[in-house]
């Protein structure tokens, strides 16, 4: 899929119905502006010795060809108009290798219970082109009022490997469905990490999200025969 189709994968967080928030490479300070069918994204593109000037970079993406290039711009966020300084581009380059490998990420700012990402990618200096991107890994939290608390259930969807794995269990806070707190990513699973929250883990085959109350059904019947 390109860029577009990306993006329009889910537009509204399916537990809160927020708009989702556009992440690229991680979730630091950044700034995103659309402009001519492009998705362009701004870092800091700091020095690389004392007493030199901070700069910001421009990584510029097209929303239906999945082209790139980079833009630097001043301080002041005022773009190069002409050919920008070779001592820029030799900046980005370290960047770009410190960095490796890039991702697209969406996520939920206000409940902070969902989230996909797209594989990772390098960027292609020759052909100025990204991969097709796919939806790789997708995160819903979702919980369901019991007496004592809620019951908690937080799915995690690996597409690449067509599985999914659950933590699944009792809480008294409705803040452990939130990503930020445990799953992220998934060198983050760990069941005595997970221990800690109550909550036990289980890997099954690909559970795909349809709606929060039809989807936790699912996961109930599942764990009875689990």
């Amino acid at each position: 899929m390109n860029l577009r189709e990306f993006f329009e994968y889910r537009k509204t967080c399916p537990i809160c119905d927020d708009v989702l928030v556009t992440s690229f490479y991680s979730q630091k300070k950044q700034s995103i502006i659309y402009e001519d069918n492009r998705f362009v994204v701004i870092f800091k593109l700091y020095a690389l010795k004392k007493n030199q000037i901070n700069y910001n970079v421009g990584y510029s993406f097209g929303l239906d060809d999945n082209s790139w290039y980079v833009e630097f711009y001043h301080q002041d966020k005022k773009r190069f108009e002409n050919d920008s300084p070779n001592f820029l581009r030799d900046r980005f380059k370290t960047l770009d290798k410190n960095l490796g490998k890039y991702k697209f990420y969406r996520h939920c700012t206000s409940c902070c219970c969902y989230n996909y990402s797209s594989q990772n990618f390098n960027l292609n200096y020759k052909l100025g082109l990204i991969e097709d991107l796919i939806v790789n890994v997708e995160y819903i939290g979702m919980l369901q009022p019991i007496e004592s608390g809620y019951k908690v259930y937080k799915l995690f969807n690996d597409y690449s490997e067509d599985k999914s794995i659950i933590l699944f269990g009792k809480h008294s806070s409705k803040d452990i469905a939130r990503s930020d707190i445990g799953v992220l990513n998934k060198s983050s699973f760990s069941q005595n990490f997970y221990s800690n929250f109550n909550l036990n883990l289980i890997q099954t085959s690909l559970i795909k999200f349809s709606s929060n109350e039809e989807t936790m059904e699912r996961i109930s019947k599942l764990l009875v025969f689990s």
